[in-house]
């Protein structure tokens, strides 16, 4: 039998799963991209699937005739002859691409044998016995091939709100395989109550995608049997939006969890979000609990665990559920979820803490491993109490607690961060695409992903991922900070302008500042250049100054004043590998001032260099400049 790469859009990951099914049923050896190995090189073992594969399956639609890696996979199977395309929708296959016999699987929904089951499984076996040794796919100049896999508000997101937002996974830690039907109803018959119920079911049924084999989401039917039940009433009084959530066990079980949220403004669309995301959360936090750890926890301690789960979703500052988490904890020891949230809490507050409260952290990370050695949250905690210059150890941290838990969305999320800050933004990328499939509900995390695709130069996929994000949340005021965040920098200043200048563009931050950037990128004279860099030169760490001197080619600029107030590469670092810094980079002197910085010795100790030294209009090369200056 054949062995077999699968192409796929991760919007489309419940068809790829049928047909991945249907060819291991059949024999064959699929590799898809959830066979990747925990600590893997993710772009290499990519790249090595798709060389050593005697068929790619490519599987077109909607979605993945717009993914540039689909497109990058699907050239390398059809460049070496072994190309098997199938149509999941009637989208037609990209240019270059539909001079080949398409097989239609637009009807198939997973079981029985379709005829065009039938006629895949035909042009395997065809092309197996035509081509019985894989040709070598050819070397390729530019990055490595990545899959598309699956943030509001990138302007000022704070790497800490990212991991905490992203606690939600969809295969609890050490859970069960049995699946868990949770239930959704209104608490009244009233048209808001049922509005927001709707909205909720739709919103959960998102998470059952991710994981179908563990988690069925439904709504309440007469005499139906569920693990968990959520009621939601809402209620509209003048600009005030309100809604009420429980959290039953069972549908005439013990109450577990009970939230009111409140808009002020009466932006329902804000308030459907707000309350989605904290039951997403929460039906985490609960499954997890009420799974393997159910005899580690009583149910007090549990209303208050779910509680502090909860709160994660709008905490403006962490360091109040540190006593939560150490309540739980001291009445729960052996309750996991506990400690990797209490770790989680006092790493998010180093940046403020004592010596009392580092050893403090110290000890809860070694009582926490007692009860899970490779504990995400231990790794991660330990991570956060290193300088940002130790970068080898920040790094290795990092990359171990993906290791160790390859399907951890705040593992991921990590690493993708720390891959930012040593300038490997299309690998933060793929971190980035795969803690957001894992956490769909969560908006940083989708952030994440939309901002890691911008800073990676690639502002179209960002603003396609940002349409999704937009389908999800339709209306609510971060999905519109995060397209003016794009448009600020990367996309069309004409259009961020518009919206900066539109109704509750008042609250986005430094405004003048916005728009004499967004007028120079409009219109790049000296006099409005000029203009921009004396009004950002006022503003701290200096990473609109950086920005402005990138974005409009005044490198001698930039250096210049780095003499005079060297610049905080501690808060600059993922900033200098964005797009708008190119005309720094390209400049030598980019080199001896990360030298004093210590990244380059990172660099050259770990072999891993920054994606901009392999850009092949770059006037130097990397490793002669890193050799002039050794440290």
């Amino acid at each position: 039998m054949s062995s077999i790469f699968l192409s796929y859009d991760r919007e489309d990951f419940t068809r790829a799963k049928w047909v991945a099914q249907a060819l291991e049923k059949a024999g064959h050896s699929v590799w898809w991209d959830r066979h990747i190995k925990g600590g893997a090189q993710y772009s290499k073992e990519i790249e090595r699937a798709l060389r050593e594969a005697e068929a790619v399956v490519v599987l077109w639609s909607d979605h993945s005739v717009e993914s540039a890696w689909v497109r990058d996979e699907a050239a390398a199977g059809r460049d070496s002859g072994r190309l098997v395309p199938v149509a999941l929708d009637n989208t037609e296959p990209p240019l270059g691409f539909r001079q080949y016999q398409t097989i239609g699987l637009t009807r198939w929904k997973g079981r029985g044998r379709a005829p065009g089951l039938a006629a895949l499984l035909d042009a395997i076996e065809n092309l197996a016995s035509a081509s019985p040794t894989p040709n070598a796919v050819r070397e390729r100049t530019s990055h490595p091939l990545r899959r598309q896999i699956a943030r509001p508000g990138i302007v000022g997101l704070a790497i800490i709100a990212l991991i905490i937002s992203g606690v939600i996974f969809w295969r609890p830690w050490g859970m069960a395989s049995a699946v868990t039907v949770v239930s959704v109803a209104s608490a009244d018959t009233s048209g808001i109550s049922t509005a927001l119920a709707r909205d909720l079911l739709v919103q959960l049924q998102s998470l059952q995608k991710a994981d179908a084999d563990s988690l069925q989401i439904t709504e309440q039917k007469p005499r139906s049997e569920s693990d968990l039940l959520f009621k939601i009433g809402g209620s509209a009084s003048g600009p005030q939006a309100r809604a009420n959530v429980l959290l039953l066990k069972g549908t005439r079980g013990s109450l577990l969890w009970a939230r009111d949220f409140e808009q002020a403004d009466g932006n329902q669309a804000d308030l459907k979000q707000q309350v989605a995301y904290a039951a997403a959360l929460v039906l985490k936090c609960a499954t997890e609990a009420l799974s393997v750890d159910v005899k580690r926890i009583d149910d007090q301690s549990l209303k208050l665990y779910l509680n502090g789960c909860a709160t994660f979703a709008d905490l403006d500052e962490p360091g109040k559920l540190i006593p939560v988490f150490r309540k739980v904890v001291s009445r729960a020891p052996q309750f996991e979820g506990g400690w990797a949230k209490l770790l989680f809490v006092e790493g998010s507050t180093l940046d403020n803490a004592s010596e009392v409260d580092r050893r403090s952290l110290t000890t809860d990370i070694s009582a926490a491993r007692k009860v899970n050695p490779n504990l995400p949250e231990a790794y991660l905690a330990q991570r956060a109490m290193l300088p940002a210059s130790e970068f080898a150890q920040r790094m290795a941290l990092s990359e171990e607690a993906v290791a160790h838990n390859p399907d951890h969305p705040v593992a991921l999320a990590a690493l993708a961060s720390q891959l930012r800050r040593v300038g490997r933004m299309h690998d933060a990328v793929l971190h980035a695409s795969r803690a957001a499939e894992l956490d769909p509900l969560s908006p940083v995390m989708r952030n994440s992903y939309i901002s890691s695709l911008a800073y990676a130069g690639r502002t179209e996929a960002a603003l396609q991922e940002l349409k999704k994000a937009e389908r999800l949340w339709p209306g609510a005021s971060n999905m519109r900070h995060a397209r003016f965040g794009i448009h600020l920098r990367y996309g069309d200043p004409r259009e961020a302008l518009r919206m900066l200048r539109s109704e509750g563009g008042a609250n986005w931050g430094a405004v003048d500042l916005h728009e004499v950037f967004l007028k120079a990128r409009i219109e790049p004279t000296t006099v409005n250049i000029d203009r921009a860099i004396a009004t950002a030169m006022p503003f701290p760490a200096g990473a609109s100054l950086a920005q402005l001197f990138g974005e409009f080619n005044r490198a001698d600029q930039f250096y210049e004043s780095a003499k005079t107030v060297p610049p905080d590469l501690t808060k600059l670092d993922d900033v200098l590998f964005r797009p708008g810094l190119k005309s720094i980079r390209r400049d030598a002197r980019f080199i001896p001032m990360i030298a004093r910085y210590g990244l380059l010795d990172y660099w050259r100790q770990s072999g891993k260099w920054p994606d901009f030294c392999f850009e092949p209009d770059l006037p130097y090369d990397c490793k002669a400049e890193a050799a002039k200056h050794r440290t």
